[in-house]
């Protein structure tokens, strides 16, 4: 921490401010502990720097810059502190050294090379997002970041070579934080959380056994197609990104009713004017984690194969095959919802661990197809695990009368419902549980 700091220091006085340094003397010793109160002050002054400079009063810039640096760099950060308030203390700190490294950048441009092709721009909503970020978001920020090493590389690469920024794929952590599995409360899901509509509009199938919105590589190019799409339409990233989380149809209207094209002045639904700042904020704390205080250990992508496995087969019976578990077939399959491949005539092109392919093949081979495919009760009971109404019992009814009527057995009855089992008689009026069972 303290290297970026000296650091900073050292560029400042590079850019023509050489008093920094000599109002910074080393200490080696009784400094303060670096506390709220200090981090406000270092802000304020730091806030001063950038007006003043924004005023043209070079002079009192540097001197404000020059008394942030110094409460930083004499302060003493507790670096082996633990728990919730030292990350938050930490955080803090993170943040004003990174605008002040900004403030820096303003000076000499080159002290900051940029890594990223998209203009990124600073503004105070997007530095609210990053806050929130790196303090009571800081938990959750650091486990997607985590998980974006698995799919950032390959995705990247394949948002550049259709045309798009590469940077785009960090949509991926503002809306699901690179969890395929995640569902929004509107039922969007995936990566790149698809609504229903919006997933059959860009090819993205599902049924009873899948869901391709959580296929992560068919779910990426529908992304890319929704997003030139949107591009297409507004001819900006801003307004694309605002149209991709509340739709084109609201962003067109508050365009046309407001009559202003700029994202950062129209007023929208609140979940979008923070959408695009929390975009922003992301790139800009992926694009430099250390400097924000993460140092996660990123995952890396699993490199697999893929194999035609046919119809009916349980994730289970493939595991058994691989010598592996049941949660890594799951895994490297997230969009199959029913734990087996689609039954059917046709395969299914699974993805497996590298190098496995030939052993699963020889394996599956030599099992009996009894052991090989689900039956056709079980497949049944898959496909309609879930799935059941309310049936209100009449006078007369008995289970058996009942279960004929909507084929199924006493059995299934009584383990569908725990309040029959203890005994022979049901009442009018009553409600019980039938799952569909054909």
């Amino acid at each position: 921490m303290k290297k970026i700091i000296l650091l900073l220091i050292t560029c400042f006085a590079g850019a023509g401010c050489a008093s920094l340094t000599l109002a910074l003397p080393v200490q080696t010793g009784g400094r303060a502990p670096l506390t709220e109160q200090l981090l406000n002050d270092a802000r304020k002054e730091l806030k001063l720097a950038q007006e003043s400079y924004a005023a043209g009063d070079m002079a009192g810039s540097e001197q404000a810059a020059i008394r942030a640096a110094r409460i930083i760099y004499a302060a003493d950060f507790p670096g082996n502190g633990k728990g919730r308030r030292y990350a938050e203390i930490s955080s803090r700190l993170s943040l004003l050294m990174v605008r002040l490294n900004r403030f820096l950048h303003r000076v000499s441009p080159e002290l900051e090379p940029e890594s990223f092709t998209m203009p990124i721009p600073h503004n105070p909503r997007i530095e609210r997002q990053i806050d929130i970020y790196l303090t009571r978001g800081r938990t959750a920020f650091a486990r997607w970041l985590r998980r974006s090493g698995r799919y950032v590389p390959v995705l990247r690469e394949y948002f550049i070579q259709q045309g798009l920024p590469g940077e785009m794929v960090y949509l991926a952590l503002v809306e699901s934080g690179f969890n395929p599995r995640n569902r929004s409360p509107k039922h969007a899901l995936g990566l790149f959380q698809f609504i229903q509509g919006t997933a059959e509009m860009v090819g993205l199938k599902k049924s009873y056994w899948l869901d391709e919105r959580r296929h992560p590589d068919k779910a990426a190019r529908a992304a890319v197609k929704h997003l030139k799409s949107l591009y297409r339409e507004f001819h900006d990233w801003d307004l694309s990104l605002a149209a991709y989380n509340a739709g084109s149809g609201r962003v067109k209207r508050a365009m046309r009713a407001q009559k202003i094209n700029d994202y950062w002045k129209l007023a929208l639904p609140p979940e979008t004017e923070a959408y695009v700042p929390k975009f922003y904020a992301t790139l800009i704390i992926a694009r430099e984690p250390e400097l924000y205080g993460f140092n996660p250990d990123m995952e890396t992508e699993i490199a697999t194969e893929e194999v035609d496995v046919p119809g009916g087969v349980d994730f289970k019976v493939i595991a058994e095959c691989l010598g592996t578990s049941l949660s890594v077939v799951a895994d490297l399959n997230p969009e199959l919802t029913k734990g087996c491949t689609p039954p059917g005539p046709e395969t299914y092109l699974l993805r497996l661990p590298k190098n496995t392919g030939e052993r699963f093949r020889t394996v599956f081979a030599g099992l009996p197809d009894k052991k090989k495919y689900l039956s056709r009760e079980e497949l049944s009971r898959r496909k309609f695990k879930g799935v059941y109404f309310v049936y209100k019992i009449k006078s007369g009814d008995s289970l058996h009368t009942i279960a004929r009527k909507h084929h199924t057995t006493v059995a299934k009855l009584r383990r569908w419902n725990p309040s029959t089992r203890k005994s022979k008689y049901i009442h009018a009026g009553k409600k019980i549980r039938i799952y569909r069972s054909r």
